[in-house]
């Protein structure tokens, strides 16, 4: 016999649990303490009697009660068990909730981060960009609300503000987001509009930006005399000195330790951890290290430093206690170098800066002493444009680097002593020049500090 609104709203609590049909397996459950509520009771695939709760009375009344037996009963008539298919839209709905912009950038920033084994500085760049520009517009909203407009307001507040080349970081970033959406299942293909084609997120692109350096020869000379002349501290002076003939990472020659270095043999072996390679193979034992012949010149100012900070540790103390993570740092700072520079009258954003000794070196070694280029990349330690070139190809080449080594520090020498020698004609790297090719006797005076 069927419900009826009064005999729901009148049934009265007894000392138990009892139900009350309304036919068609919906059931109005009343307890003991007086709460009442709606039962769909059915028997599931394995033939067992289950219960599941449509809601309480009042809010959910007689007729709205039948309407949701009503699409159990059609569920269980497709063969779906109502109370999983109640789990399920309650797990998709919890699912929805927490997929917020913010949220699933988060997690796509965890997981590239692992995948892609970025180094701690740079995972924090891409993050806090993110926290910056994106999560304050769109972190709060369910991905799949956000629309092109969202997105596109976004990036180009950020290219107004004028950081374009932010802005298309941000926007490679958010691509991989939209991306990351889909593989969870948060955010169906067909709405990707971030996928690279479907939409129109073109930003004006920003002048590419590369370090300061010199090419003119006569500049050069000049800047190398300046750099003889400099009086600052003694480590800092013997740092700025070599920087132009070993042509390595600023970062890299500040980490120089007497332990790297063989002075008789004039090679510097420069272990992964002070490379610029992921961080998850800079203390992997297969990783080889970088080995850097050195010219006479830098071997003699290295003597010099044994002095003053050998024998072991680093070459280029720091030359005040600045407290680091792990205690007061060892070395000489990021900017020493930079700021030494300055200190001799150079812009460093137009003029040169340390990491321009590379592009100088690259350079002039190609243009004016003539040698192979697959020599200089292996010097500055490239990886190579070939796929799968560093993994086959482990040659050092270290000979014909020591010569060309020696042959590049002659050269600056010659320029700082107001002689331009005329350019070489091109060298292949199986057949390099002797290492005085470009001086006027088999060597040439070291340039050593007053």
């Amino acid at each position: 016999m069927k419900l009826t609104a009064k005999a729901v709203d009148l049934a009265q609590p007894t000392g138990k649990e009892y139900l009350l049909s309304d036919g068609e397996k919906l059931y109005l459950r009343v307890k003991p303490q007086g709460a009442k509520s709606w039962q769909f009771v059915y028997y599931n695939v394995a033939g067992k009697r289950t219960k599941l709760t449509l809601g309480p009375y009042p809010e959910i009344s007689l007729a709205t009660a039948r309407d949701l037996a009503a699409e159990q009963r059609r569920h269980l008539a497709m063969g779906k068990d109502p109370r999983v298919r109640k789990l399920e839209v309650r797990q998709e709905a919890q699912r929805q909730a927490l997929a917020t912009f913010e949220s699933v950038a988060r997690e796509w920033h965890a997981h590239a981060t692992d995948v892609h084994e970025w180094s701690e500085s740079y995972s924090q760049k891409i993050l806090r960009q993110l926290e910056m520009h994106a999560f304050p517009r769109l972190g709060r909203h369910p991905i799949g609300a956000l629309n092109q407009m969202d997105v596109l307001q976004c990036l180009e507040a950020v290219s107004l503000a004028g950081t374009r080349e932010t802005a298309i970081r941000l926007r490679e970033s958010l691509q991989r987001v939209y991306a990351r959406a889909v593989t969870l299942g948060l955010l169906d293909p067909g709405k990707n509009f971030m996928a690279k084609s479907v939409a129109d997120f073109k930003l004006r692109a920003p002048r590419v930006k590369h370090f300061a350096t010199m090419l003119d020869p006569e500049k050069i000379g000049q800047l190398l005399r300046d750099i003889r002349g400099y009086r600052g501290h003694f480590t800092v002076t013997c740092a700025l000195m070599i920087m132009p003939y070993v042509f390595q990472r600023p970062g890299q020659i500040r980490m120089m330790e007497w332990e790297q270095l063989d002075l008789d043999a004039g090679i510097w072996t420069c272990p992964p951890h002070i490379m610029k390679v992921r961080e998850a193979h800079k203390f992997d034992n297969q990783t080889p290290p970088h080995v850097v012949p050195l010219p006479h010149q830098v071997v003699e100012i290295l003597h010099r430093m044994h002095k003053v900070t050998g024998p072991s540790g680093p070459v280029f103390k720091s030359v005040s206690r600045r407290p680091g993570k792990d205690g007061y740092t060892r070395y000489i700072s990021n900017n020493t170098m930079n700021s030494a520079l300055r200190a001799l009258g150079y812009d460093t954003q137009q003029d040169i800066t340390g990491h321009g000794f590379r592009a100088m070196a690259r350079t002039l070694i190609r243009e004016k002493l003539g040698w192979d280029r697959e020599l200089i990349e292996k010097h500055l330690a490239h990886v190579s444009d070939e796929e799968l070139g560093d993994t086959y190809d482990r040659a050092q080449f270290v000979e014909q680097r020591h010569a060309m080594a020696q042959a590049w520090a002659d050269y600056l020498d010659q320029l700082m002593d107001h002689k331009i020698p005329p350019a070489r004609r091109f060298t292949p790297l199986l057949n390099p020049p002797p290492s005085h090719a470009v001086s006027d006797s088999p060597s040439m005076p070291v340039r050593m500090l007053s």
